[in-house]
């Protein structure tokens, strides 16, 4: 595995994280989706995943500073 795979893997989980935190946009865009009724699980999900995401990119970069990268 490359050395900056789990810095591009965090780095998307967290872009994904911060875009689904734009919970306005997910309800207008879920309701046109018909998937209304999940609307409620955006918040549940996205914070979470937006937490992941940044401690796996700040894992990563303090990794690759260690090694010499």
């Amino acid at each position: 595995m490359r050395r900056d795979t789990w810095l591009r893997i965090g780095a998307i989980a967290a872009l994904i994280g911060g875009v689904c935190c734009l919970t306005p946009l997910a309800v207008i865009a879920m309701t046109a989706l018909g998937l209304a009724a999940y609307t409620i699980w955006i918040d549940a999900v996205a914070v979470p995943l937006l937490i992941a995401g940044s401690g796996i990119v700040v894992a990563s970069l303090i990794r690759l500073r260690q090694n010499g990268a």
